[in-house]
This record gives C-alpha cells, structure tokens and sequence, in this order.
C-alpha cells in the first residue's frame, strides 16, 4: 500500500498534466494540517478532498507529513483564532451561528480551529502558487537529473518497480480514457 502511495506521487510529478491539481492538493493539505481534526469544519474539508479536483495522493502525502509539525504554529493560530473570536463587531454573529443546531460541531469557538482556518485560508493561494512553480521546476530541470542519478536508475531496474511503474502508466491511461 505504501509502495502504491508513493508510486502515485511520483506519477503525479512526473506526468506532464494537472500541475494545478498537485498544487491544489498541496494547499489543501496545508489547511487541514494547521487544523486541529477533532471538529466538523475539519471533518468537511477533509471529506471534500474526495470530490474536488485535487492530486488525492499528494494531499494526503503533504498533510502526513505536515500534520506533526503544525503543532508549531499553536501559539500563532491560538493567537489568531482569539482575536477573531473576541472581535466586538463579530459577536452577535458567533452568538447567533452557536445557537444552531449543529454549530457546536463545528468548534468554531475553539481558538486553535478558527485560527487554523483562517491561516490556511489566507495561505491558501501563496501556497497554490509556490507549489504549482515547484511542480514546474520539477518537470523541466530536476526530473532529468534525478533520472539520471546512478542510484535511481538501479532502483528503475528492479523487478518490482518495473511492475508498480507498469501497472500506473496502466492506471493513469485507464484514468484519463475514463475521467
């Protein structure tokens, strides 16, 4: 399964489409990850992952990684988030959306997630475009060279990759007849 994930990511770098769903699904794995997961909002995004048009394995790859160090960025967020919450002129609204039924859910009123989404809101674009320029420097200068790196073109030449390569030119063509 992990030998799958990272074939997927790799595919996704190296094809020569859909940098802007690479990008996308690395801006939305920055937002999850400055999020604390136990709330609705959280559980949403997460969930909208799956049916937006966005690398699925690169997202995922990106919140793993990122996800351990977001812990980091507390003192930031909870600043943040306690700003907002304590704005005068957003009060009424706080008090009226906690009223609803589900909006306890949400966690809203908790510092940490309405700083995080604010961050990663406001992070969303510069994220999406130093990400999209990092996929497009990737394709046109590093990937020849990591390819022609003695110790890459070895592990090319194993049995195993040879077939995960095989079967995701396979999927990836299956893919694009079909989506």
């Amino acid at each position: 399964m992990i030998v799958n994930a990272l074939a997927r990511v790799v595919a996704a770098l190296n094809s020569n489409r859909r940098a802007g769903e690479v990008a996308a699904g690395v801006s939305c794995a920055v937002v999850l990850a400055l999020m604390p997961p136990a709330n609705l909002v959280w559980v949403m995004l997460f969930a909208a992952l799956f049916f937006i048009k966005v690398n699925l394995s690169i997202a995922l790859l990106t919140l793993a990684v990122l996800s351990p160090f977001a812990v980091l960025t507390d003192p930031l967020l909870d600043a943040v988030g306690y700003t907002v919450l304590n704005a005068a002129a957003l009060q009424e609204v706080f008090i009226a959306w906690y009223n609803l039924p589900i909006a306890p859910f949400t966690g809203f009123n908790n510092t940490l997630v309405a700083g995080g989404f604010l961050v990663g809101l406001v992070l969303w674009i510069p994220v999406y475009l130093l990400a999209r320029v990092f996929v497009q420097l990737y394709r046109n200068t590093l990937r020849a060279r990591i390819a022609a790196l003695p110790p890459v073109r070895w592990f090319a030449r194993l049995p195993l990759v040879q077939r995960v390569t095989a079967w995701v030119r396979w999927a990836n063509g299956f893919y694009q007849r079909v989506g």
